[in-house]
């Protein structure tokens, strides 16, 4: 389990960009399930409130990442975000996922990064907190009895007056959370460039 946990460590970026990747591939040869995106303003509320969504994550996982920057493999972090909900990092995931999922406007993608996440997720989350477990003992089981695992609970929030990060993986985790923003305008352009005709759609959805 061990072994998973780490794994999943080493190379959850690289997945989130093989991910990225895969989607915006998927947007250029199957377009929009909707002939008339982009021509309307509830299309541009939609959009909108997709963008939001996606810099809610960013900066919802940036302000996570901070209270385990130069802690996480030592403490058990139960202050800011980890007051609130045991896995806020995923929980804002969730929210960016959606958010790019409705940018795209193709139920195709959306229903494909619903079920990938639903799927993915979930085996992370027991994996991890079944090592925290493990390393943290009964300190971790109060915790997980208090907070809720994935949806947050701001009645339990609390923060310290000052906090000690590590500035280098602070660093490292305000360009990794950057990849939804981008994710987001790659999109917004492809969208944009199919509208003017620049762009064919090679295959049409219903």
């Amino acid at each position: 389990m061990a072994s998973i946990v780490q794994f999943t460590q080493d190379y959850r970026i690289a997945i989130s960009r093989i991910c990225g990747a895969l989607i915006i591939l998927l947007v250029l040869f199957t377009g929009s399930s909707s002939p008339n995106s982009g021509s309307s303003y509830l299309d541009l509320a939609v959009d909108f409130f997709a963008f939001i969504l996606v810099i809610t994550a960013a900066f919802g996982r940036l302000w996570a990442l901070a209270f385990i920057s130069g802690h996480k493999t030592k403490d058990l972090i139960t202050e800011g975000p980890y007051s609130m909900v045991r896995n806020p990092l995923y929980f804002f995931s969730l929210i960016g996922a959606v958010g790019i999922g409705i940018m795209t406007n193709n139920v195709l993608i959306f229903g494909l990064i619903v079920i990938l996440f639903g799927l993915y997720y979930p085996f992370v989350i027991r994996a991890e907190e079944k090592h925290l477990r493990e390393v943290h003992g009964e300190v971790f089981d109060r915790y997980r009895e208090k907070t809720p695992m994935f949806l947050p609970r701001p009645s339990l929030y609390r923060e310290p007056s000052q906090y000690t990060i590590g500035t280098r993986l602070f660093r490292r985790a305000f360009f990794s959370v950057m990849w939804f923003p981008l994710l987001f305008m790659i999109l917004f352009v492809i969208e944009r460039l199919r509208d003017t005709g620049v762009l064919p759609t090679l295959l049409a959805l219903p």
